[in-house]
């Protein structure tokens, strides 16, 4: 397994694997996930969930044509952003962190479950906090209809 794994690389990916990539590329580099889940949209389209349960992380394909990497969400305590293992961090840390390095804006929002989301929608990252601990982080991009990334 690579060093950087599991380093967040924000508009990117995570690690070696990039936005934009199919399923059969980031099996190459995880192996075969656990769980796989298929989702049907409203669209017609599909949203594909790999599940690496060992790793604490889950990518999401969508693109029912060609699946191309649109999500990642990890709970892996490992997780690296700028270089900062940002489980390690409170909420006020990973403010200062991203604005550091360009960051300004975020909204802060307590989910109908309960768990608080603090959301730099120009990063496309989204950070969920459980009792003021980190339990999720999820990042993306938005791929259009022909599999492509937009800007």
């Amino acid at each position: 397994m690579e060093k950087n794994l599991f380093e967040i690389k924000l508009k990117k990916g995570l690690g070696e694997i990039n936005f934009g990539t199919s399923p059969e590329n980031v099996y190459a580099i995880l192996g075969e996930p656990q769980e796989v889940e298929n989702l049907e949209m409203d669209d017609d389209n599909e949203t594909i969930i790999t599940h690496y349960l060992e790793k604490d992380v889950a990518l999401f394909f969508v693109n029912s044509h060609k699946p191309c990497l649109e999500c990642i969400e990890s709970s892996n305590r490992d997780t690296l952003l700028f270089g900062k293992k940002v489980f390690l961090m409170s909420e006020c840390e990973i403010i200062t962190l991203l604005k550091e390095n360009g960051y300004e804006n975020y909204e802060l929002e307590t989910e109908v479950w309960g768990e608080k989301r603090l959301t730099f929608e120009d990063a496309m990252i989204d950070f969920y906090f459980d009792d003021k601990l980190l339990s999720v982080i999820s990042w993306g991009v938005l791929i259009n209809e022909i599999g492509e990334i937009s800007s």
